[in-house]
């Protein structure tokens, strides 16, 4: 049992060390991983906008899901949706046709008939619910009034 004891006091120093080293690497490394990181989205955000820099019609740029065609300016620009510098209703994205403020109202219709579909078809089955409760009300309502009268 001794023995037992003694090497414990030997090994429990050596792996606590170890973990510790270990922690120490994977911080140090996380870091590490997470300016690389930093740095390469910056490089290509930048690679980005140089791209979308150099196409000079609403066509060209549109294709590239990543550009956004300014018509005020008839620039193609990085898209980043909430920040931009051209009016929200010049903005095309994806097409030359539909700017971005007409394809949101597009998807708030489409949302707004979805949820007024939504509530018809349960009102609709509210109300046939109802509409059988209000006939067995009426029907066994019927039953006993016949029979109170016998």
């Amino acid at each position: 049992m001794c023995w037992l004891r003694a090497w414990s006091q030997i090994l429990l120093p050596v792996f606590l060390s170890l973990a510790l080293i270990q922690l120490f690497i994977s911080f140090s490394d996380h870091t590490f991983t997470k300016t690389h990181n930093h740095w390469k989205r910056q490089l290509e955000a930048k690679n980005v906008e140089m791209e979308c820099a150099q196409k000079q019609n609403c066509s060209l740029c549109t294709k590239d899901k990543r550009c956004i065609w300014c018509l005020e300016e008839k620039v193609c620009k990085k898209y980043c949706f909430p920040y931009s510098d051209c009016k929200f209703n010049s903005i095309f994205w994806a097409n030359c046709r539909v700017d971005l403020f007409g394809i949101m109202m597009l998807i708030l219709v489409a949302l707004l008939a979805v949820g007024f579909l939504w509530y018809c078809l349960a009102y609709y089955l509210y109300m046939q619910e109802y509409v059988i409760l209000y006939f067995l009300r009426i029907h066994f309502g019927m039953i006993a009034l016949k029979n109170t009268l016998r």
